[in-house]
């Protein structure tokens, strides 16, 4: 084989390396291999002729931004880009059930987390002073990232 066809082979291998890498799972193994070999065809270039080195490499440096575009973009749609990527959520989260005042009974111990029930409605809760022994009246005065923030009845 001549130089000029290792070239081309080193970088049509490299291609295609780079785009299994982005198919397969396989941790960036085949995305270096993809790297090295366009870096061999380009040095082969270079050995070839400088001003053909030259040439390649600023082609190379051109289109690498634009392919790793195209494949930040294409990739979360392929088989394993749907697998590794979390996908948009279908629908919003629902309101909570309950509201600041809302006097309740901790089912558990909170310290500080555990178990309220408000009406027949049974949901995580946080003391915001201390422990709170089961069976003591709480009431909601605060919620924070949709938990209700509770305190004990007699301290209101």
């Amino acid at each position: 084989m001549t130089p000029m066809s290792w070239a081309i082979f080193l970088f049509v291998i490299g291609l295609v390396l780079l785009l299994a890498e982005l198919l397969l799972p396989t941790h960036g193994l085949l995305g270096v291999l993809g790297v090295f070999a366009v870096i061999g065809s380009l040095v082969i270039t270079f050995w070839i002729n400088q001003w053909a080195g030259l040439v390649a490499t600023l082609i190379v440096a051109t289109a690498a931004p634009f392919f790793g575009v195209w494949a930040v973009r294409i990739w979360p749609r392929t088989i394993v880009g749907r697998r590794l990527v979390l996908q948009p959520l279908e629908s919003a989260p629902q309101p909570i059930a309950v509201q600041i005042g809302q006097v309740g009974v901790a089912i558990s111990e909170l310290r500080p987390m555990g178990e309220c029930e408000f009406g027949d409605l049974r949901i995580e809760a946080s003391s915001e002073l201390g422990m709170i022994a089961p069976g003591t009246k709480v009431k909601i005065v605060n919620i924070v990232d949709r938990r209700p923030v509770v305190r004990a009845a007699s301290q209101c």
